[in-house]
């Protein structure tokens, strides 16, 4: 079997994305963007003769739990939940508070924010071209009981698609950061970087064919297990990512289960996968039968590729499989046996000057 620990490594080092608090200019932004909130609100709730109510900001998304990865298209991501000391129950329309934050930050950069039905996003630029944006949800507690609602819908949606969605951000973060340690933590991370990078590189990233980061995410949480293999030169057992990695694929392929679309007149491989807190609902949701029955099959070829790669004995050939087709050309590729084996003999053979007595 190829020893290609190293290049998984080397690998993670040049997808992982810094930690917020590494991060300084994106750090800043944020920090712009919530102060501005925090006094924008206050002027609006003057400008209503009523008491600003106090702010509360949350990190959620990857960046909170430290499994960010440097994006395909360069467009970074920040989410920052934004909490109101208010009641849901004071306010019927969800997307009032949506609003009031777009028009505070409606002049703070070049592209207008925008109200999507989870968040407001605002979007820096550079050449024109997304350079990262941050996506602000939105919460409310309740008169009634302890929980945060997340204040979901559009500017223009019928009251049907307006609406608070309970919501646990907090439980979320803490779910996922909590569930390993020390070695084991490390490589749970370095896994999930591991699929969502080739999510990237194998998946369109328009519409919901791409499966969403949280449904990789909590299946992790749930199904990795912590590989090491034994080194028998240094007598010591040491992470073996390649195995971690295609047992949890392997173990994710099998929560798929095959079912009949009436419609269609079809079987597809499908997959619910519920979240671990409020709400509980189902991260794949937003997939359609088709587009969980490719991931299905992706996954499948996934898996095979993983097994041809730790067939292999020459690290070359292995890292080959899996790069640039699935890990795409970060994942690098050692020399050859038969290169080395060149270089070697080449830097031992006498030189010219040797033979001559020089």
């Amino acid at each position: 079997m190829a020893e290609i620990q190293k290049q998984f490594e080397e690998f993670h080092d040049a997808i992982k994305l810094k930690r917020l608090k590494e991060n300084k200019g994106l750090r800043e932004k944020r920090d712009i963007i919530t102060d501005k909130i925090k006094n924008g609100v206050k002027t609006k709730f003057e400008e209503m003769e009523k008491d600003a109510p106090s702010l509360e900001f949350i990190d959620q998304g990857s960046y909170a739990v430290d499994l960010g990865i440097v994006p395909e298209d360069k467009d970074y991501d920040i989410d920052e939940g934004v909490i109101f000391d208010l009641y849901k129950e004071d306010y019927t329309d969800s997307v009032e508070l949506k609003k009031m934050i777009r028009d505070i930050l409606e002049n703070h950069t070049n592209t207008p924010p925008k109200i999507k039905n989870p968040c407001v996003t605002i979007t820096y630029s550079l050449d024109d071209e997304p350079a990262y944006h941050v996506d602000l949800p939105v919460y409310l507690k309740s008169k009634y009981n302890n929980n945060l609602y997340l204040a979901w819908g559009k500017e223009f949606a019928n009251k049907d698609n307006k609406y608070w969605d309970l919501a646990d951000p907090e439980g979320l973060n803490d779910h996922i950061k909590n569930s390993f340690t020390d070695d084991a933590k490390k490589q749970f991370k370095r896994v999930v970087r591991y699929m969502k990078k080739w999510k990237d590189v194998c998946f369109n990233s328009t519409g919901n064919s791409r499966p969403p980061s949280i449904g990789i995410t909590i299946a992790a949480v749930d199904l990795f297990s912590h590989k090491q293999s034994y080194n028998s030169l240094s007598g010591k057992f040491k992470d073996d990512d390649l195995g971690a990695l295609k047992d949890f694929v392997s173990k994710l392929k099998n929560k798929f289960i095959l079912k009949w679309d009436y419609d269609l007149e079809k079987s597809f491989y499908t997959i619910e996968y519920n979240l671990p807190v409020q709400p509980y609902s189902n991260v794949f949701s937003k997939m359609s039968n088709n587009q969980m029955d490719s991931f299905y099959q992706k996954l499948n070829e996934l898996e095979n590729a993983l097994s041809e790669a730790e067939g292999k004995s020459d690290p070359h050939e292995a890292c080959k499989v899996l790069s640039p087709k699935y890990f795409g050309d970060k994942f690098p590729i050692p020399e050859s046996k038969e290169a080395r084996y060149k270089q070697v003999a080449l830097s031992s053979a006498p030189s010219s000057n040797s033979a001559k007595g020089y």
